[in-house]
């Protein structure tokens, strides 16, 4: 991608980017309960500085920003959750180097997951090595502990029916079991989510600053490859014929291919209301709705799987031409 065409922007411009940057990275440490989540999107600045500024410019850029965050987190005692706001820093390189080449939204994506699956990795290995601890251990007994307290804080609330305490220890035993199962399922379904969310968040952010410069698809026209689907076919085989290890991997897997074809049955869905001219106002309502309605989020899922069958873009735009 070629750097910004117009006048180079001057020193100030450059300070104030970097100290805005840098101050992205910073403040999620700083008010965790406010801003904490906002450091599983800081690819999107990343990505979008270096489209706009070029590799040799928007590095520099990023490598000042780093340095700000880091001499700030040292003095504030905030490095560990700087660091971690720092580990995004790669996945947005990983986009840049995949527009340039002009790679596919699915090469694209892959490509990025393994970038910040190695970030993190590295990101943990080093926390961990630190403090003495194993990260993975420790996330299991946080959870384990969280769903105990949990059943301990309304097993004291003398207004609870028994009847629903008993329900509810039957629920918290049950998830206190599969959670240690699931759990590198859950870990990658994390993955997953962060580097979809700055992949779309980076594509609709630059499209609107720079209009033209991506070589990516609208995310409507997304598919996943065809033989994908026997994946979670295997896993689903794997889970109901087989026990231990090799059943609880099927279970991962089913959740990890779930997500993926929820993302893609939401390109169908948002294809569909592009085509019907769904005004803004009810596309949020719909959206809304879906999140709130765990079956709405199953219901996108299946129709990511039929897609591969049926493929309902195609198939609407040929009813389309046949109409006219």
């Amino acid at each position: 991608m070629a750097a910004h065409n117009g006048a180079n922007p001057g020193n100030r411009i450059h300070t104030g980017l970097s100290v805005l940057l840098g101050a992205a990275f910073l403040l999620p440490g700083l008010v965790p309960s406010l801003l904490g989540w906002t450091s599983g999107f800081l690819a999107i600045p990343v990505f979008c500085l270096l489209a706009l500024y070029g590799l040799k410019q928007g590095t520099i850029l990023v490598r000042n920003s780093a340095i700000l965050a880091t001499v700030a987190a040292l003095l504030l005692n905030q490095l560990p959750s700087t660091l971690f706001s720092l580990s995004l820093v790669p996945l947005g390189f990983s986009f840049y180097r995949s527009a340039t080449a002009k790679e596919d939204e699915i090469r694209s994506g892959y490509k990025g997951f393994i970038v910040l699956g190695i970030s993190w990795f590295i990101f943990l290995l080093a926390y961990g090595t630190i403090h003495e601890i194993n990260p993975y251990n420790q996330l299991l007994q946080i959870l384990d502990t969280g769903f105990a307290q949990t059943y301990e804080f309304y097993s004291t609330n003398s207004e609870i029916p028994a009847e629903t305490l008993v329900n509810a220890e039957q629920a918290v035993t049950e998830l206190r079991a599969i959670i240690p199962k699931i759990l590198p399922g859950i870990l990658f379904c994390t993955l997953l989510i962060t580097v979809w969310i700055n992949f779309l968040g980076s594509i609709t952010l630059l499209e609107r600053i720079k209009p033209g410069v991506i070589p990516w698809k609208k995310y409507r026209d997304w598919r996943l490859p065809d033989r994908l689907v026997w994946i979670p076919i295997a896993a689903g085989i794997a889970l109901i014929f087989s026990k231990g290890v090799i059943s609880s991997t099927g279970l991962s897997i089913i959740l990890i291919s779930a997500l993926l074809y929820f993302f893609q049955g939401l390109a169908v869905f948002i294809n569909f209301m592009d085509r019907w001219n769904v005004p803004l106002y009810l596309k949020i309502l719909i959206y809304a709705i879906l999140i709130l309605q765990s079956y709405g989020l199953l219901v996108l899922s299946v129709i990511g799987v039929a897609d591969v069958w049926i493929n309902f873009r195609q198939r609407h735009g040929k009813n389309n031409q046949e109409d006219n």
